[in-house]
């Protein structure tokens, strides 16, 4: 018992059970093979990008409420919270199947995600500073993010083969059980009472929000580059949204599901430990980004014609390489934002810096219900590789002065 209660007491106990929680939630089983469950319960790839728009909605429009909740409530019950609205949508996906069904599931883990993320790094920062140590919050939030950033590339492999092996129902019923589990370590968290004393209400996040709008609008040398990030982050979430559907076309197996998966975010991860030590800056990086997406574009379009999966293996390998360069433009480029924007308005310019590429995402997505409605894939993209051609170049020449 002293042992045990020594172990409790140890300052880094409960960072700990944090990781492995998050670790846990991120392993979203069905991920690498969530198109052929839609194809289980009579959807289609209409729906899949319709559904995804929907959850980025969704988020839009729930994240600042949540934020006022986060606030006000104990951040371990926000967080519990966030895995009962996922695991609520798993029970859901499991006892019952069809169009209304997924959507209220895709609901739930949308309100289940930006729970998650508001309350997590809020719980670790409150942690850290009643233990004197909120000056290694960058070292402790990294951690956070490997743990989540390694559930799933794991789930990339591990999704696939027990979807091959043992089917949708018994996948599952194993998301439950971690899922469960998750909420046990979550509920041995210490108690934390919030660092900041003083709650904004809801109102006021509004209005500073629009502030924000306003202050990004009339600041030159901030606006270019979130409205060219956001563009890019946009379509990076179409690119690898599009990888299942292309794949099934070509008759992937269903093992090479979750290698892309695992490719895909293991390149994610690396980009982003790699980011801050590039030899060169943002504005170098505009026009070699802008070229790579148009070859991007050229190989989605090729990939819906091709059967040859060597082929597309490796043109899907390139693409996933492009989205980890983008990755490290934001990156830098949220770095940088930070050094261009007044300390009295950082909060509100980093809000519209993540709501941006989110709107953008929802418009593109959503879209997809009009365009894909007496269409074929290949001419949804083309349709917004036009749409990237010229919008991607008026942001290239707004940005062109804007070195630093």
């Amino acid at each position: 018992m002293n042992a045990l209660s020594a172990i409790r007491n140890n300052k880094y106990f409960t960072i700990v059970l944090l990781n492995i929680a998050l670790f846990i939630r991120a392993m979203i089983l069905l991920s690498p093979i969530m198109l052929l469950f839609y194809q289980e319960n009579g959807l289609s790839v209409k729906e899949l990008f319709f559904f995804q728009g929907i959850f980025y909605l969704v988020s839009i429009t729930i994240e600042l409420p949540v934020g006022y909740i986060a606030d006000c409530f104990s951040k371990k019950k926000v967080l519990i919270f966030s895995f009962l609205a996922f695991l609520s949508g798993i029970v859901l996906w499991y006892f019952f199947s069809g169009y209304a069904i997924i959507l209220t599931g895709e609901i739930l883990f949308a309100i289940s995600k930006v729970s998650m993320d508001i309350s997590s790094s809020g719980y670790l920062y409150d942690y850290l500073a009643s233990c004197n140590m909120q000056q290694n919050m960058s070292k402790y939030w990294g951690y956070l993010n490997f743990f989540l950033a390694g559930g799933t590339a794991a789930v990339g492999i591990i999704g696939a083969y027990l979807y091959s092996h043992f089917g949708s129902s018994n996948v599952l019923i194993l998301e439950m059980i971690l899922i469960t589990s998750g909420i046990c370590l979550l509920l041995m968290l210490k108690n934390i009472p919030s660092a900041k004393t003083e709650k904004i209400k809801i109102s006021e996040r509004y209005k500073d929000f629009v502030c924000g709008l306003k202050y990004v609008w009339h600041n030159e040398k901030i606006k270019g580059y979130i409205l060219y990030s956001g563009l890019l982050v946009s379509l990076s979430i179409l690119f690898a949204l599009s990888f299942q559907p292309l794949m099934q076309k070509a008759a992937f197996p269903v093992v090479l599901f979750g290698v892309v998966s695992f490719t895909n975010h293991g390149i994610r991860a690396i980009s982003s430990a790699i980011a801050g030590k590039l030899p060169f800056n943002i504005y170098k990086m505009r026009v070699p980004l802008y070229i790579l997406y148009v070859l991007s574009f050229i190989a989605i379009i090729i990939l819906n014609f091709s059967k040859d999966i060597p082929i597309n293996l490796t043109l899907i390998v390139c693409i996933c390489l492009i989205i980890g360069v983008q990755l490290a433009f934001t990156i830098l480029h949220v770095a940088r934002l930070h050094k261009y924007v007044d300390s009295t308005c950082r909060g509100m310019a980093m809000s519209v810096n993540n709501i941006i590429p989110k709107m953008l995402t929802v418009v593109i997505l959503l879209s997809s219900r009009f365009f894909m409605q007496n269409t074929e894939l290949w001419k949804f993209f083309s349709y917004y590789f036009v749409f990237f051609l010229i919008v991607g170049f008026v942001l290239l020449i707004k940005t062109r002065n804007i070195k630093e």
